[in-house]
């Protein structure tokens, strides 16, 4: 429930709004994301070939 005295934000005005650029620090923020997530994956099945449970 927002505020009293502030305007209720309307979805369809949110949606015909033009979309932003992304910043260059978000692009490095996603590019260092999906460079780590990616590399740990990597381990993970490295870790998993090399080092098995069973």
């Amino acid at each position: 429930m927002p505020a009293p005295g502030l305007p209720t934000p309307d979805l369809r005005d949110e949606l015909k709004a033009q979309p932003e650029p992304l910043l260059a620090i978000e692009k490095k923020l996603i590019g260092w994301s999906l460079g780590l997530g990616l590399g740990l994956l990597v381990l993970l099945l490295l870790a998993n070939r090399l080092l098995p449970l069973n």
